[in-house]
C-alpha cells in the first residue's frame, strides 16, 4: 500500500493515510525512525509489524507517565494503559517490560500500603478490601497482611479516642459507635473490649 498523507497530531502521534483510505496512528518518534515519506509503500506484513511496535512504545510511554504521578499495581496500570486506546497486547507487553525494569512490584506496593494502613488504624479486613481495589492479587494480599502487624485492640482504642470519645454519652450513642466500628472491619471482640474499657474509664472519671 502506498502512503498518501502523513499528518502530525497534537498527542505526539502521526496519522498516516494509505491509498485504500485507511488511517493509522503511529508514535511520532517511532514513525520518524522509519524514515518513510508520502509515496513510499508498505506491505501488510510490515505495516502490521510497525503498528505493533508503535503501540508498544506508546503503551510503555503511557505507563511511565502514570507511574511518574502515582503508584499502581500491575493490573491497574494495565487497565489505565488500555483505557487510552492502546491494544491489550501492547499494554501487556509494556507492563511486563516495566516490571522487568523493577519499576512496579505488587508485593512491595502492598507491603508499603499495608504498613501505612496499619499505622492509620485501618482494620486488617478493610485493608484487604483496599488492596484488592488497587488490583493487588489475593495471594499477595493474604501474604502481606500476615506479615504486617495489626494490633486491633490498640487500633480500636485509637479510633475511639480520635473520633468517637465525645459521642458515647449514653447507651444509644454507644451502640451507634459499636456499629460504626464493626463496619470498619474490626472484630466484635476487639470492639466490645475497647468500648467496655473506655466506658469504664469514663465512669471512673465521673466518680472523681
Amino acid at each position: 500500500m502506498k502512503i498518501v498523507e502523513i499528518k502530525k497530531d497534537k498527542k505526539h502521534t502521526v496519522k498516516v493515510r494509505f491509498t485504500d483510505g485507511k488511517y493509522f496512528n503511529f508514535d511520532q518518534d517511532y514513525w520518524n525512525s522509519l524514515c518513510l515519506h508520502e509515496e513510499d509503500e508498505l506491505d501488510e506484513a510490515n505495516l502490521k509489524f510497525h503498528l505493533n511496535e508503535s503501540d508498544y512504545i506508546r503503551a510503555k510511554s503511557r505507563g511511565m507517565w502514570f507511574l511518574d504521578r502515582a503508584d499502581y499495581s500491575e493490573k491497574t496500570l494495565y487497565e489505565k494503559i488500555v483505557a487510552g486506546g492502546i491494544s491489550n497486547t501492547a499494554a501487556a507487553r509494556a507492563v511486563a517490560r516495566i516490571k522487568e525494569l523493577g519499576l512496579i512490584d505488587d508485593k512491595k506496593l502492598a507491603s508499603r500500603l499495608a504498613e501505612q494502613m496499619s499505622e492509620a488504624n485501618i482494620s486488617k479486613r478493610e485493608a484487604y478490601a483496599k488492596l484488592y481495589q488497587k488490583g493487588i492479587p489475593t495471594d499477595i494480599i493474604k501474604f502481606v497482611l500476615e506479615e504486617t502487624e495489626f494490633d486491633e485492640v490498640s487500633q480500636v482504642e485509637a479510633v475511639i479516642q480520635k473520633k468517637y470519645r465525645t459521642k458515647m454519652s449514653d447507651r444509644n450513642s454507644i451502640q451507634k459507635v459499636y456499629a460504626a466500628l464493626i463496619r470498619k472491619g474490626f472484630s466484635y471482640s476487639a470492639v466490645r473490649g475497647a468500648i467496655k474499657k473506655y466506658t469504664q474509664e469514663i465512669e471512673l472519671c465521673e466518680e472523681y
